[in-house]
């Protein structure tokens, strides 16, 4: 059985289960990702925003905040602790069961297949010289040779990111829990939102973003990568800001 871990490392597992928990209607989901990704503290593991708060960040009524907080309890997303109202707002913290199976999704996915060499292959010696016999010394090293392989420096500030052909859908811009999502992922990655990104368009008279996918990536897998890519790409020019890819993918 997998150990629990910090809620602010398997956050995005979080989520990712509780958007497939059909028991869950999308009302409670929106308020659910709106708590978690903007109050949630990531050493407390709590929240106290208001029913006031989430209203008006979610463009929902008061009622059916405290529905979507009911259905959420009674669901085992979260655990509320409700105040009196005098300076005690309702405490949110998800549920150590919830965290419990995120946990072991997010083991899932980091796990990896170790490399190991064929069985009964060699292992490639050194290379030497054609003149050198067992025994003798390594060749040398061509300093010349390395120092004319080195990238101008110029060049290598200004050659653009290799792009990839990445599959692009058309995500709505109605589709307020995938739009939160996506800058949830971006935030994390240190990234702008969606909106500083040159990806809106229009589809049937629908506005929408030009996204790699309706879903953000699992870390640790190949799309994640790709997805990546395919934002560093668009990066948008930001006035009295300068930050190099490479510095985005460090971070990352």
């Amino acid at each position: 059985m997998s150990e629990r871990r910090p809620f602010r490392e398997v956050k995005l597992q979080w989520l990712r289960l509780l958007s497939c928990d059909a028991n869950i209607n999308d009302n409670a989901k929106c308020v659910a990702l709106y708590i978690v990704t903007a109050h949630v503290n990531g050493h407390t593991e709590k929240a106290w925003p208001s029913y006031k708060t989430i209203a008006e960040a979610t463009g929902k009524s008061v009622k059916s905040i405290q529905r979507a907080i009911r259905d959420l309890e009674e669901g085992g997303w979260l655990s509320v602790q409700r105040g009196n109202g005098v300076g005690h707002n309702t405490e949110y913290r998800p549920t150590d069961a919830s965290i419990l199976k995120a946990s072991e999704l997010r083991e899932k996915t980091d796990k990896s297949v170790p490399l190991k060499p064929s069985e009964g292959g060699q292992i490639c010696p050194e290379r030497r010289s054609d003149e050198s016999c067992k025994g003798s010394q390594i060749c040398p090293p061509n300093k010349e040779k390395e120092i004319n392989k080195k990238p101008n420096a110029r060049e290598a500030r200004t050659k653009p990111f290799p792009r990839r052909t990445i599959p692009v859908v058309v995500l709505p811009a109605g589709q307020t829990p995938q739009v939160e999502k996506w800058n949830a992922w971006l935030a994390e990655k240190t990234l702008p939102d969606l909106e500083r990104f040159n990806l809106a368009t229009s589809v049937n008279g629908s506005s929408g973003y030009q996204l790699p996918g309706r879903w953000p990536p699992e870390d640790g897998s190949d799309k994640e990568q790709d997805c990546l890519s395919y934002f560093l790409n668009r990066l948008p020019t930001i006035a009295h800001q300068s930050v190099s890819q490479t510095t985005y993918l460090e971070a990352a």
